[in-house]
């Protein structure tokens, strides 16, 4: 919901200011810039992945939900798609 309302607010200032070529708001950050929480497959491999469907995880059977910090402290690393 808050979605659609930013949009229709960046729409109705567009026609108000003529079309405006910047946008009047703060861009959204990436998900990478904003994952604190990561995926692992703990019987398969070290590597913790941003995202559960990331082609790294195809095999991989049980997830886990970690923080960043937690798979960083227990040596696990970017998967190699997401870089």
């Amino acid at each position: 919901m808050k979605h659609l309302r930013q949009a229709v607010a960046i729409i109705a200032v567009t026609f108000t200011l003529g079309g405006v070529v910047e946008p009047l708001t703060t861009p959204i950050p990436t998900a990478q810039a904003k994952a604190t929480k990561v995926w692992i497959a703990p019987n398969h491999g070290h590597r913790y992945h941003y995202s559960k469907t990331c082609r790294g995880l195809n095999h991989a059977g049980k997830l886990k939900h970690v923080t960043k910090k937690w798979a960083k402290h227990h040596h696990y690393t970017l998967c190699g798609w997401e870089k």
